[in-house]
């Protein structure tokens, strides 16, 4: 290294000299001057020679069916392939049934488990669907036209920010307190429309109380409408940066339009603006001509709308070129460009602000990589198309000269007036032999290879595009007897494949984009409370809120895509509800399952078949709910009383018949014996008598029975005996019954005392 004198390098010196240098700050000459360079340079736009547009355009034109550009007819046909539309409008419901099917894309997730956190990113998710779906009544048709765009011209913008706007309401009253009225005019945002009348009669309340009452009050109410407004960028009048690749890294991003005198005025009123002085180019359309816009407009009235010469114009309705970008510029003079956020017309700066990030998403079906501008799916099929349109052509023409035919004709022997206008029994001239003077023209035969060649380009431009009848549902040859479930599944696959990675493209980069800069406009712009829909109904979010939810959360886009779509997820879901109470009978399971397991099980199946829970599903965790299941269970617990109470009553009284009955058979029993003794008593020899006391105190002291007893007698006791016998087998079978049957231990103990 060199090494001066002093001993230091001559780099070090340079440096140091450089940095001594003050560098100049930006002013606004400079400023609109960097502005307008960076337009030049920009691509897109109005670049009417860049490859880019022309491919737009011609897309403007397959779009429509419109034989013009490189679909100018040659010949007679001016008939155009449908190719290009059908392509438009297969894929782009294709990918808004898999987008916006749901009216819900954003999903943020917390860094963690804590229970704020998780509320948060709930309320984050519910407040941006609503903003994109609800609170834009044009939500979903914007979101949808931004995917088109994709589709036909490959690169497609949105833009989104924060707009004030207010509604006013009218009230009238005929009689209100002067309290109450004063109660009402304590809110900012009414005011008194008119003059007030007091009531010269009092009004008597039902109580007997009077009061004197304004009548004909009319109230002007003042309502924030206030919220992000998204805006579908057309594709010629976006610009950025040629050395850009995203729209983060662009060091230029521009968005062209038209503006009236009049709407300039209005939205920036507070400045001082010379609309005579804006200058001469940002007064006529010229400067925003694009031969893409061309094509979208009538050509009837081309000439006036390209060059705004309407001298009869009103001057507020003149329109002026607007250019609203975001450029890095060191304003301030400190060495680092800072980005910024300009609106200018002409050379008249209308706005100005310091911003964090450029609120514009970008959607791009097929990548180039490292460049911004990719192609689109109408770019991948053109060769086919405008393939098929020359055939088709080909093929009219054929037909139209078979059956209309070309003639030669000699002007010297026919007459040309007359041939041409033939009439029914006609006779045309001739100055000589009419052979000679008209010939007809035969037409080509058409070639046998035409329909094999129309059928081989279909072919092509499935294969370059992967829209297919099949992934359309259009394929009924798919569906032939023959064909399996794999085949047909297979077939179905290999095209929604192609289907969910341009969607997923989409997720990837504009669409999360998008949510992410919805909810940051929300954040530093929200003054009032707002209303928002919630899967429980609607619910207030307040500015402080909203400003204190957790910046460091995850995103996911609730898109209908492969194993995590909703119409999966729900199968997966329904298949757990089987699994649940299995797990719920495991020890170690009920630990971590309880209803809300369930709810939540619900709930989620619900939310992913694309319905609203709502309608079907209570929360478990309101109040409501824990009231209602309050009353359930007090309900069912006195079922069960009156259920055990009446179970009671009838053992009481089955027990009680059995008790009667066992009652009726000793008596029956006890009768029998006491028959028998009389019999025994009542013989008839007196000398016998004694011989049957003699046996009747046997029996029942359990002795044997003497041998001196009669055969007579005997014969008498041993029926007594049998029938004793039996008597206790009886007694046996019953008190066995009843203890099978559930009878009190008392009860049997009864029974066995009464001797059975």
């Amino acid at each position: 290294m060199y090494k001066t004198q002093y001993g230091v390098s001559k780099k070090l010196i340079t440096e140091r000299a450089r940095m001594k240098k003050k560098i100049e700050k930006i002013d606004d000459d400079q400023l609109i001057q960097s502005i307008d360079r960076h337009m030049r340079n920009a691509s897109g736009g109005n670049t009417n020679s860049s490859d880019v547009s022309k491919r737009r355009e011609n897309a403007v034109y397959e779009m429509s069916l419109e034989p013009q550009g490189d679909l100018k007819p040659q010949g007679v046909s001016s008939i155009v392939s449908s190719d290009s539309a059908e392509i438009a409008e297969g894929y782009t419901a294709l990918l808004t049934k898999l987008l916006l099917d749901n009216n819900k894309l954003a999903l943020f997730t917390p860094y963690s488990n804590e229970m704020a956190a998780v509320k948060a990113s709930q309320v984050a998710s519910d407040v941006v669907n609503y903003c994109l779906f609800n609170s834009n009544p044009d939500g979903w048709s914007k979101l949808s036209t931004w995917i088109k765009s994709a589709v036909v011209f490959g690169n497609s913008a949105l833009t989104w920010g924060w707009e004030e706007h207010y509604d006013y309401i009218v009230e009238e009253y005929e009689q209100i307190e002067e309290g109450v009225l004063d109660q009402i005019l304590a809110d900012p945002n009414v005011e008194i429309v008119g003059d007030l009348q007091i009531g010269t009669e009092p009004v008597v309340n039902e109580d007997g109380t009077s009061y004197y009452a304004y009548v004909d009050v009319r109230l002007r109410r003042k309502v924030d409408k206030s919220g992000v407004k998204l805006s579908t960028i057309p594709p010629e009048s976006f610009l950025i940066d040629r050395a850009a690749s995203s729209v983060t890294d662009a060091t230029f991003v521009g968005i062209v339009s038209e503006m009236t005198r009049s709407d300039i005025r209005r939205t920036w009123s507070d400045l001082d603006i010379d609309l005579d002085e804006i200058g001469e180019e940002a007064t006529t359309r010229a400067s925003s001509f694009s031969y893409e816009a061309f094509a979208r407009k009538d050509s009837a009235g081309i000439q006036n709308w390209l060059t705004n010469s309407d001298d009869d114009e009103e001057e507020a309705n003149i329109s002026i070129t607007v250019v609203e970008c975001w450029i890095r510029s060191d304003r301030d003079g400190d060495g680092i460009a800072e980005l910024k956020h300009v609106i200018k017309a002409g050379d008249t700066i209308l706005e100005e602000d310091d911003v964090a990030y450029v609120p514009v998403a970008v959607l791009n079906p097929i990548e180039i990589p490292h460049e911004f501008y990719g192609l689109s799916l109408l770019d991948m099929a053109r060769p086919q198309t405008q393939a098929t349109t020359a055939i088709l052509r080909g093929f009219v023409e054929n037909v139209y000269f078979g059956n209309y035919g070309r003639t030669l004709a000699d002007p010297n022997v026919v007459d040309f007036q007359a041939l041409q206008n033939p009439v029914p029994k006609q006779i045309i001239p001739t100055n000589g032999n009419p052979a000679a003077a008209v010939q007809q023209l035969q037409p080509e035969p058409m070639s046998t290879g035409t329909a094999g060649m129309l059928e081989f380009l279909g072919l092509q431009k499935e294969q370059s595009t992967g829209l297919s009848k099949t992934a359309m549902g259009l394929n009924d040859t798919l569906y032939v007897s023959g064909n399996s479930e794999q085949k047909m599944a297979g077939a179905q696959n290999a095209a929604q494949i192609r289907v969910e990675h341009i969607a997923r493209r989409f997720v990837e980069t504009g669409i999360k984009d998008l949510c992410r800069g919805v909810l940051r406009e929300m954040k530093n712009n929200l003054k009032n409370p707002t209303m928002y829909k919630t899967d429980k109904g609607y619910a207030s979010l307040s500015p402080q809120e909203l400003q204190t939810m957790p910046g460091n959360m995850d995103l996911e886009i609730q898109a209908n895509i492969g194993e995590n779509s909703n119409s999966s997820l729900a199968e997966k879901l329904i298949q757990l509800t089987q699994l649940l109470p299995q797990m719920a009978q495991s020890e170690t399971s009920q630990a971590y399952i309880n209803p809300m397991s369930s709810y939540n099980l619900a709930l989620d199946i619900v939310k992913n078949m694309g319905m609203d829970p709502t309608r079907f599903l209570n929360d478990p965790a309101t109040q409501e709910f824990q009231q209602a299941q309050q009353e359930a269970s007090q309900k069912k617990q006195q079922k069960n009383e009156m259920e055990e109470q009446a179970t009671q009553a009838s053992i009481q009284l089955d027990l009680a018949t059995k008790e009667a009955n066992v009652s009726l058979i000793k008596a029956e029993a006890d009768n029998k014996k006491i028959d028998n003794k009389r019999q025994l008593l009542s013989a008839n020899d007196d000398s016998n008598r004694e011989w049957a006391e003699l046996a009747i105190k046997a029996q029942d002291k359990g002795a044997q029975i003497p041998q001196k007893i009669p055969a007579d007698f005997l014969s008498l006791y041993q029926d007594t005996e049998e029938q004793e016998q039996m008597e206790a087998e009886q007694q046996a079978q019953q008190e066995q019954m009843m203890q099978q049957q559930g009878m009190p231990n008392a009860q049997q103990d009864n029974a066995n005392s009464a001797g059975y």
